[in-house]
């Protein structure tokens, strides 16, 4: 199984529409979409569920009439494996020991502590938010952040996520 792990769309208030590459890249062949929110446009989800069964989070930046429509995480089992879907923003006053750090670095052990607790069973959790691509494994949970499709150009990504006899993923930058 190939899901498709977008984050960060913030359509129209960063882009005006989904980057044509993405969607040439999501209707070779994804069978699932995850969004990890931000989203802001509830056309972005029914565009994506056109392409592929899609299910999403609600992020910080979503207006109440996309965020009523969502949860604020999901957990799926999907082949054998369970994957955990939410946005990643915080409370500010915890956010701030590590937002501007890097994903190695001590500091964001609290994140992923945090998020291992909120998705409680997650063998792989995926989020959005700080717009920066990561796959990390911490204490044998791979976190995947695919990075915001709505960041500058040459530093938009998603990310595919193959599911199976083994787990892989990978990340792709957006032109």
């Amino acid at each position: 199984m190939i899901v498709a792990l977008l984050s960060d769309t913030h359509i129209p208030t960063m882009l005006n529409r989904l980057p044509d590459a993405l969607l040439r890249a999501l209707e070779n062949g994804v069978d699932k979409i995850l969004h990890a929110g931000d989203i802001v446009s509830a056309a972005v989800l029914e565009q994506l569920s056109v392409i592929a069964p899609t299910i999403a989070v609600a992020g910080n930046m979503d207006p109440p009439e996309v965020a009523r429509r969502l949860n604020d995480r999901e957990i799926l089992q999907w082949e054998g494996t369970t994957i955990g879907l939410k946005h990643g923003h915080q409370p500010h006053g915890v956010q701030a020991h590590y937002i501007e750090h890097a994903y190695e670095s001590p500091p964001m052990d609290l994140f992923y502590q945090l998020m291992s607790t909120q998705l409680p069973g997650a063998e792989v959790i995926v989020f959005g938010h700080f717009h920066r691509p990561v796959i990390r494994t911490w204490h044998g949970i791979t976190f995947i952040n695919p990075g915001a499709v709505a960041a500058p150009p040459g530093r938009a990504s998603f990310a595919l996520l193959e599911l199976g006899d083994t787990v892989n993923a990978h990340l792709i930058p957006l032109p």
